[in-house]
Formats: structure tokens, sequence, C-alpha cells
């Protein structure tokens, strides 16, 4: 069976909001969306879940260009060929530049792609076109959006919410717009009087049936929905679901819908991408992601979802720590501080293993560390990647001190929690003779890379080294001797 055209292709679309300190100076970004690309084909529902504070509704105010992206492009309703080129160029473009050790013909082609992908960029992304050509494409795309009673001005009639759309968007004659608007009533349950009455009057779910009729009065092909049921009771819900199901099937609409209610995305989504911290993490068909599902964020995610059989039990998977600032993420795979699988390579840092050397490094936690020299500070190094452990005087024998804390090493390197430990490359001691300096490995950068026949996962399990061994963690500890 043939697979319907592409309508939507997100590509590496960015979001950076500045922090700021004062008017004229910033101190900082937060990377609401950090690399996100997906595509999304007609008459297709495509599910984002994620966390509170991944970047999914950013995502969706980003594609309809109601905020600017930082970077990155939107591409929409583009001819077939004019699309699949862009997808086909932009695709071999990733493959080169995930390449270190390109050619000289391959450097060339990687140009004239970055050239190619620029006109294009420039001519038919969303995110670059000039503010007055978006008028033809507002029209094909709307937003439905989470709160029912902010999302309609209540200084209007029914009748002025819905008709605006048309009267802006459309050449439709007024007799044209209010027949239009009968129709609609009808189509989500509601009755002609109705168009005369303002929003205050009517419940949440009647409120969200009037947004939606909003939406769908000018035919859009795209409609992005934001939470568009979590402020509704849940019979209400149901009602507000199959009304869109039934609008889809009509229209043959594409749905670009929002949720971190994982129930109603199996129910609503034909695909699911999962958001974590401003990136995709997994991307794939419903039922593969429910049931076969890659990415151990996406593990956690949906061992949350309550059994309907109370005589099977569920195993949960209970993530550490608190999710990451996107003001401040981590290195590498921004998942790896919490993760349960992670690897040597996914991005540990001097901020992730300073507090565990200090805690390593106390008596009360390794009875032999009270060999170890009195230590006065632990420095860190982000952008070196190094770790400094200043002593409060000289070593008096170098070779004991440096074996003692290899041991002390090794024996963290095997426990639960001791992938980080695994991350340290080497460890020399400095001029001073009182600097232990701890290098740890460069992490590697998991991008999102189709693993099986359409899933898609951003995760170094499945593009990187083989797990790290228990013998692993040891030879590499004690080559640091």
């Amino acid at each position: 069976m043939e697979e319907n055209n592409v309508l939507l292709h997100v590509a590496h679309l960015k979001k950076y909001f500045p922090i700021s300190s004062n008017i004229l100076r910033s101190r900082g970004q937060v990377r609401a969306l950090d690399d996100v690309t997906f595509s999304l084909r007609e008459g297709e529902t495509l599910g984002i879940v994620g966390e509170t504070g991944c970047g999914k509704t950013t995502l969706g105010r980003t594609i309809l260009r109601l905020i600017n992206a930082t970077d990155g492009n939107v591409y929409f309703d583009l001819p077939k060929d004019v699309m699949e080129e862009i997808i086909s160029k932009e695709k071999r473009l990733e493959e080169l530049s995930g390449n270190k050790d390109l050619n000289k013909e391959e450097v060339a082609e990687k140009e004239e792609l970055l050239k190619a992908v620029d006109r294009f960029s420039s001519q038919y992304s969303l995110t670059k076109i000039p503010a007055r050509k978006l008028n033809e494409y507002r029209k094909k795309m709307q937003p439905i959006f989470q709160d029912p009673f902010s999302s309609l001005d209540p200084r209007k009639l029914i009748k002025d919410i819905i008709a605006e759309p048309m009267k802006i968007l459309t050449d439709m004659g007024s007799e044209e717009i209010f027949e239009r608007e009968k129709e609609l009533i009808e189509e989500i349950g509601l009755s002609e009087d109705h168009l005369y009455r303002f929003p205050h009057e009517f419940s949440g779910g009647q409120r969200q049936r009037i947004g939606i009729a909003r939406a769908i009065g000018i035919a859009p092909k795209l409609l992005v929905l934001d939470e568009p049921t979590s402020a509704l009771d849940v019979s209400v819900q149901a009602q507000i679901l199959n009304m869109l199901k039934d609008i889809q099937r009509k229209r043959g609409m594409s749905y670009l819908f929002i949720s971190h209610h994982l129930n109603v995305i199996r129910l609503m989504a034909d695909r699911v991408a999962v958001m974590y911290l401003g990136r995709v993490a997994e991307l794939t068909e419903t039922d593969i992601l429910f049931t076969e599902m890659l990415h151990p964020y996406t593990k956690a995610l949906l061992s949350a979802i309550p059994s309907i059989n109370p005589e099977k039990r569920k195993s949960r998977v209970i993530l550490k720590g608190e999710i990451p600032s996107p003001a401040d993420p981590p290195g590498g795979c921004y998942f790896h501080s919490r993760c349960p699988e992670a690897l040597k390579n996914c991005g540990w840092s001097p901020r992730d293993i300073a507090e565990p050397i200090g805690s390593m490094l106390e008596a009360y936690r390794n009875p032999e560390a009270s060999d170890f020299p009195p230590l006065r500070e632990i420095v860190t190094d982000e952008e070196e990647n190094l770790v400094d452990i200043v002593l409060a005087s000289p070593i008096a024998d170098a070779r004991r001190t440096l074996n003692l804390l290899n041991e002390l090493i090794e024996k963290e390197a095997v426990k639960g929690a001791g992938i980080m430990f695994r991350a340290i490359e080497n460890i020399t001691l400095l001029n001073d003779q009182r600097t232990i300096r701890v290098k740890l490995i460069e992490p590697d950068i998991p991008v999102l890379k189709e693993v099986r026949k359409g899933h898609y996962v951003s995760c170094l399990l499945y593009d990187g080294p083989p797990k790290v061994t228990r013998e692993e963690a040891l030879e590499n500890v004690s080559s640091t001797n």
C-alpha cells in the first residue's frame, strides 16, 4: 500500500529563550527545542508526548510560527517532488555530517548539499519566509489550544468567533460564511441558536467544540492540538476525542496531537514522538511504541500507565534524580544522569562525578580512604572535562596514593551506580605534587537514527559501542594505574 505524501517536515528545529539579567545583557538561554526532526503525512496523526517542560507546546507554537524559531526549518504543504528532494538532501547531509573521515569527493558533496538546503530553506521554510507570505499557510494550518476558557474572546458572540478566520483568511462573503457556520455548529453537536450566545454561557466541553469549529471552518490541512482535552472531565474528553476522529475521517486532515496523557495518545495517534528536554528520544508507530519501546526513557514513561487488569502486576521503572534544567542541560545524552542503562560514553561530566568522588574519599563510606591524604577541595573544569582533587599538602608517597585512589575507583565502578567512574580516562599527578587530575572520556552525542524499519531512537545503546561489562569496567579503571 502506497504511503500518503509528506505534508509537514520539521528539520533540526531549535528554539532557545534568552535568560536576561537586565535589558541589555543575557546570562544564558533555555533550550526549549534542541534539534527536533520529524515528518507528518497527509491524513496522519502524530502524537507528541513527554513530561511537563519537555518542549511539546513550544514545538507546536514554533511550527505555527506563533513564536519564531532560533534555527531549523519547517516545510509545509509543498509539491511532492520538492518535499521529497528536500528530505532526501537533508538525510544525505546528516549522513555526511555524522562521518568525521570524509574523502575529498564527500567534502565537496557536503558543501553542495549545504548550499542546496540553504536555497530550499530561504524559499520554502516557514521559519525563514517573510511574515507577509504566511497568510497563505495560515489558512492551511490551525491551532486548537489547551484551555477552552481562555482561547475564546469573552466579548464576542460565538458566530463572530467562528467567522473570524473565514473573514481574515478566505474570500467568502457574509452569507456564505453564515451558511458555513450553521453547518459547523451542527457538526460539533450544538444548534444554530448557540451562535448568538457568549462563551461564558457554555461548559468547558462545549467551548472546546466551538474552538474546534473555529479551526476547521477554513478547511485546513493540519490541526495542531495542544492538550485539547486535559482541562475537561473524563466523560467529556471521550466525546471530544471521538468527534476529532470523525472530523479527521471526513476531511482527511493531519493532526499534530500534543498530550501528556499516554492513553489518549494511544487512542488517537498513528505514530508517536517521545520528547525529553527539548529533543526527540524515540519515534515510531503507536502499537510498536507501546509494545516494543527501545529508549530507556520511553520504558520508564510507559511503565507508569496503570494496568486495567488488577491481577497483572506491572514493573514500574522509577527514575532517579530530577529533570535537568533546559537552561543548563547535561553534556552528551540529556537523559544519561537519570538513565538506568547508561553507558560510560553517554556524557558523564565533572559536575556529575565531583560529588561522588568526594563521598568516595570519606572514611565512613570507605574505611581504606582514611589512609588517603587530607582533601582541601575538588575543582571541576567542564570545558576540558577535568576534575582536580586538590590535597591539603604535597604528597609524600605519590605511588602509594595513586594506587589507593585507583583501588577506590575500582571499588566504586562495579557498584550499581558506578557507571560514571567507568568514564574516567586517566589519572595524573601534577607537578605541584598536591593536585591529582582526573580526566574523563569525551562523550558521544546520540542522534535520532532508524534502528528498525520506521523506528527511530536517539540512544547510544543503538548507536555506539556495546554495553560495558563488569570486566571491561575493571579493565578500564586498571588502565589508569
